[in-house]
């Protein structure tokens, strides 16, 4: 659970990024450096706590976008 939850928190620096042909490079850059640092114990559930946290930003930004 622990895993997951450190995943999630990659929510936090993907929230300041809004230009999409920007966003796409940086969200690469850092998902990768935070996944390449906190090499985990149970890869699963921090990928899953990853994925979560790019699907927590999208359907922030799609909203925004929608507004």
């Amino acid at each position: 659970m622990i895993e997951f939850i450190k995943g999630l928190l990659v929510v936090i620096p993907l929230k300041t990024l809004g230009i999409v042909s920007i966003m796409f490079g940086m969200n690469l850059v850092i998902i990768l450096t935070y996944g390449f640092l906190l090499k985990t114990g149970e890869p699963t559930s921090f990928i899953l706590g990853l994925l979560s946290a790019i699907l927590i930003v999208m359907i922030r930004k799609i909203k925004t976008l929608i507004k």
